[in-house]
């Protein structure tokens, strides 16, 4: 029994192990759910502030969690739509990710994340996520994330979604943080 304690300690101290728990979930929830839904709609996860989501001050969720949620809501957006796998692509990897953070989101709250699928480009897609507390509706925290395609061009690729046959105009916000990213990269070039 205290070898099983002293295992199970160890794989804590070791990695997070939370985090597979959750990822093992999120995964056989996507499978379990019937049907598909379309690439172009919000997606939706619920989520609880709990005491290990919080920051030092005990009081809210630290920044980091924020953007593990993130993983979550894009496991769940790749598994609904069936996205994933991306055909002949090496690997999808998180690229970019800015977060405007409006207010803290409480210890002991519920919330939902809103993820939807708002631009592409032949290398890459762009969500749109927004944290909502349930207890007001209010949007705490908005992020951009940049999923990266390595190996195949995105916009061929999204073209077998009959929604995104069109490609929607790009988000002001969007072409902002774009333009900011690449004046960053041409400085770091150099």
């Amino acid at each position: 029994m205290w070898s099983l304690a002293v295992f199970v300690a160890l794989l804590y101290a070791v990695c997070d192990v939370n985090y597979f728990i959750r990822t093992f979930f999120t995964v056989v929830h996507v499978l379990l759910l019937p049907g598909r839904v379309k690439v172009t709609d919000k997606h939706t996860i619920y989520g609880f502030c709990t005491t290990q989501d919080v920051d030092f001050l005990l009081n809210h969720m630290n920044n980091g969690r924020y953007l593990r949620e993130l993983d979550f809501c894009r496991f769940y957006w790749y598994g609904r739509t069936r996205f994933w796998p991306l055909g002949n692509a090496k690997n999808i990897l998180q690229g970019e990710c800015m977060v405007r953070y409006r207010r803290m989101l409480p210890i002991f709250k519920a919330y939902k994340v809103e993820t939807q699928l708002v631009w592409w480009d032949d290398r890459s897609i762009y969500f749109e996520h927004k944290f909502i507390t349930l207890h007001d509706g209010f949007i705490r925290t908005v992020a951009y994330s940049r999923q990266r395609a390595i190996g195949v061009n995105l916009l061929e690729y999204v073209q077998q979604f009959p929604e995104c046959r069109e490609r929607p105009e790009q988000p002001a916000v969007l072409k902002g943080w774009i333009e900011s990213n690449e004046a960053s990269s041409q400085q770091l070039r150099k």
